[in-house]
């Protein structure tokens, strides 16, 4: 019983972020290029890492890894 409730709230967490304002990698003077350099350097340096789990708890820990890399080479995300 535990297990159908959890894959319906999950559909409705899905369901609710589908709906939600896209966000986007913002920083002032910054080019398409700048971005795909700094996402693809932190992406490398989050699959390297290889600390983050399995499942949906290290694909959560590979986001927040990558977030802050963003965060460090002065990106800011926004809606």
């Amino acid at each position: 019983m535990k297990r159908g409730t959890l894959l319906v709230g999950t559909a409705i967490a899905l369901v609710l972020a589908g709906c939600a304002h896209p966000m986007v990698w913002n920083k002032y003077g910054a080019t398409q290029t700048d971005y795909q350099q700094d996402s693809y350097v932190c992406e490398k340096d989050a699959r390297q890492s290889g600390y983050f789990g399995t499942g949906i708890a290290g694909a959560i820990n590979m986001r927040d890894f990558f977030k802050h890399c963003m965060v460090a080479h002065g990106w800011t995300l926004q809606s």
